[in-house]
């Protein structure tokens, strides 16, 4: 996944559609931030909004990103105009910032149709499995 984006555009759209506003949803209860680059757009979704706008995307994928440390480090960036986000086997690398897989929250996925809408997926719709009936000592029915 390689895309580069305008920033105040991708700080805007991230304020629209992040979902974790109070304290008590921030870090690591915060829901998951949906980065998708495919076909010159990027999508960026939250659990209940999405913003798509134009983006020069050299490489499609998805990725998954809590949006507190996210928009912290995009902050940080203050007299940029552009943004460059390239996602290695290593992690994310986000101008002179590498964040590594581990430890930091992330699911990638490098081609956009196989990726869920949100991460984590929702748990398959149960089955019909049958009750367990549990085994008694005596008969409880009215078979005589």
């Amino acid at each position: 996944m390689l895309f580069v984006v305008d920033r105040p555009r991708l700080l805007r759209r991230i304020a629209i559609v992040r979902e974790d506003r109070s304290p008590l949803r921030q870090g690591v209860n915060a829901g998951f931030l949906r980065l998708a680059a495919k076909d010159g757009e990027l999508t960026v979704s939250g659990e209940k909004a999405s913003a798509t706008f134009p983006a020069t995307v050299y490489e499609p994928g998805v990725l998954f990103l809590r949006p507190t440390l996210f928009r912290r480090l995009v902050r940080t960036y203050a007299g940029e105009k552009f943004f460059t986000f390239q996602m290695t086997k290593d992690g994310l690398l986000f101008g002179d910032v590498r964040i590594p897989f581990e430890g930091s929250d992330m699911v990638y996925y490098p081609n956009p149709d196989d990726a869920p809408d949100q991460w984590p997926p929702p748990p398959p719709a149960a089955e019909n499995i049958p009750e367990r009936v549990e085994p008694t000592l005596f008969p409880m029915g009215d078979k005589e």
